[in-house]
């Protein structure tokens, strides 16, 4: 069965940040060789190349959901992050 993605170009991680609307929301993605730093309900993050983005805005995150799937022969990890508006701890 052919692959709707072109699964030579896929990268293995990905970042997925939501924004209060849920999954319907997503804000901003980003994708890795690599894996992510591991993140937990609470934690503050500041994406900085997040459209409207600045340093006196960060997220602190809600929930974290974490999906796998195949593409091919690669097995893909999303990490999507829930979150809200927040003020940085620093």
């Amino acid at each position: 069965m052919p692959s709707r993605f072109h699964t030579d170009q896929l990268k293995p991680y990905s970042l997925e940040l939501y924004g209060q609307g849920g999954a319907a929301d997503l804000m901003w993605k980003v994708d890795s060789d690599d894996p992510f730093t591991p993140m937990n309900r609470g934690d503050h993050i500041q994406p900085l190349d997040l459209p409207g983005s600045h340093p006196g805005l960060a997220h602190e995150i809600t929930g974290i959901e974490h999906v796998i799937w195949t593409a091919g022969e690669q097995v893909r990890y999303v990490t999507r992050v829930y979150t809200r508006p927040a003020a940085p701890l620093g």
